[in-house]
């Protein structure tokens, strides 16, 4: 049973190898497209291929999950269907992009255009003092610095909501749109140091910074997890493979890292103290594995598993609730009260019953659990969506780059968590990059550049994307 698993992986990985790397040829920046590659291959592939060569696994009891859905073991038949589901919709979704995105040709001489850097450091730093001012304001609301460091990073957030009801969410909302516009503007800011091979230490430093200290404020590690795939994903597209090896190589630190936080943000002002309950409740007979799964959200992926085996039998289809969420999520809970909650609520509800949090199941959990089995070609469509959507912001050409970049965070976040609150995320986005006009003089064209008073401040022309450039694509 077990080399049947292998062989279906060694498949998988190969089909998914080769077509990452033809969309990688295909484009010359960072698209919705390659962030969507980006998430499956972290979010979905990497803690699949630690379950398969496991041959399965189960979460340690200190985490006290409610039932079984923290275990999952590949030598039974049980595991078998769920896991042949997973295959065949992660294979349409290669096949997708095989048959969108076109084999390399060569390609045509475009418009140039210009970033300029100085411009792009004024996007960071303003959303960088609005995530200060953010700040400074959730410190206020629980009660001070003291306050704030010992309570909880998730049920703060949760006490919040219940104490001032809509208003915080859309305030939470706002916050979070926020934080992924700086997110993919440091992102891009990155990708034209390493396109260049001319990297600012200092305001790159800078960035990195307040990374941190998102992560400290917000208990969340998501953001810097976004912004290494990020970093990562550039150093891939643009060559530079010495720092990819470099970075590769203290991954196991990275890992280690990421691993202690999901105990130190439970109280941030005992780190000493939490980081010996770490020590001691680590899985001893399986560490690699055990951090791994955990860094990788591999929760995800074994509830997955047992959602494709209960619905359908022991909870009814949701018929596509959760997905109508985007059309009705500013309807207070007050006027619609049976209004279905997101699909990470509800799994939670479902699966750990009295307890305050969300879950994770990858947007196939939430598809199989609103359509069943035709749920295999939910991602496939989010495929013809985010190659659909790269292209129109290909051809858009300097109007859109910073939109790009932060379309490319979000969907990575499109492959770890629910469809409607991606989509409010990145409408959001759009709205607010619109409203502080910030795309304004991000980008030009070469020629518009020659009065330019500081020649340093804007980075070498770089070609329009190789798509927007395929004979016909213009007229369409």
């Amino acid at each position: 049973m077990r080399m049947l698993y292998i062989s279906f992986l060694l498949v998988l990985l190969g089909t998914f190898g080769f077509v990452l790397n033809r969309v990688r040829k295909a484009f010359d920046m960072l698209t919705p497209l390659l962030g969507w590659m980006a998430g499956l291959a972290y979010f979905f592939i990497a803690p699949l291929t630690i379950l398969t060569l496991n041959g399965g696994f189960k979460f340690s009891a200190v985490y006290v999950m409610n039932g079984n859905w923290g275990e999952v073991d590949l030598s039974k038949l049980q595991f078998l269907g769920p896991y042949l589901v997973i295959w065949l919709s992660l294979m349409f979704t290669c096949a997708v992009v095989c048959f969108l995105v076109p084999a390399p040709t060569h390609r045509r001489n475009g418009e140039n255009q210009l970033i300029s850097l100085r411009q792009l450091q004024r996007v960071i730093l303003i959303t960088t003092a609005l995530s200060v001012l953010d700040w400074i304001v959730t410190i206020w609301l629980n009660g001070g610095i003291a306050e704030f460091l010992i309570s909880h990073w998730y049920l703060r957030q949760e006490g919040m909501a219940a104490r001032f009801g809509g208003i915080f969410v859309l305030y939470e909302r706002c916050s979070l749109v926020n934080q992924i516009l700086f997110t993919g503007a440091a992102v891009l800011y990155t990708g034209e140091g390493l396109k260049h091979r001319k990297f600012h230490w200092k305001f790159s430093s800078l960035i990195f910074l307040f990374l941190l200290l998102g992560m400290v404020m917000s208990g969340n590690r998501i953001f810097i997890a976004t912004y290494l795939l990020g970093f990562l994903a550039s150093c891939w597209l643009f060559g530079r493979k010495k720092i990819l090896v470099s970075i590769l190589a203290a991954s196991p630190l990275i890992v280690l890292v990421f691993s202690a936080w999901g105990w130190v943000r439970q109280d941030v002002s005992r780190i000493p103290d939490s980081l010996d309950t770490y020590v001691i409740h680590s899985d001893v007979e399986n560490p690699a594995v055990s951090k791994l799964m955990e860094v990788t959200e591999g929760s995800a992926v074994t509830l997955l598993m047992h959602m494709i085996n209960d619905f359908g039998d022991k909870y009814d289809y949701l018929y596509g609730n959760t997905y109508s969420r985007l059309f009705t999520f500013f309807q207070p809970r007050s006027l619609h009260p049976e209004r279905t909650p997101d699909f990470a609520t509800l799994a939670a509800m479902l699966y750990e019953p009295g307890e305050i949090t969300s879950f994770g199941s990858t947007p196939l959990g939430e598809a199989y659990a609103n359509f069943g089995f035709f749920g295999i070609f939910v991602l496939p469509l989010f495929t013809w969506l985010a190659f659909s959507y790269s292209r129109r912001l290909a051809l858009a050409g300097e109007k859109h780059t910073l939109l790009t970049a932060v379309s490319f965070v979000v969907f990575i976040w499109f492959a770890r968590s629910t469809f409607a609150e991606n989509g409010m995320t990145l409408i959001g986005a759009a709205l607010l990059i619109w409203i502080l006009r910030i795309e304004k003089g991000l980008c030009i064209r070469a020629g518009d550049a020659r009065d330019s008073a500081n020649s340093s401040n804007i980075t070498r022309p770089t070609t329009v994307s190789g798509l927007a450039r395929i004979p016909g694509w213009e007229s369409r």
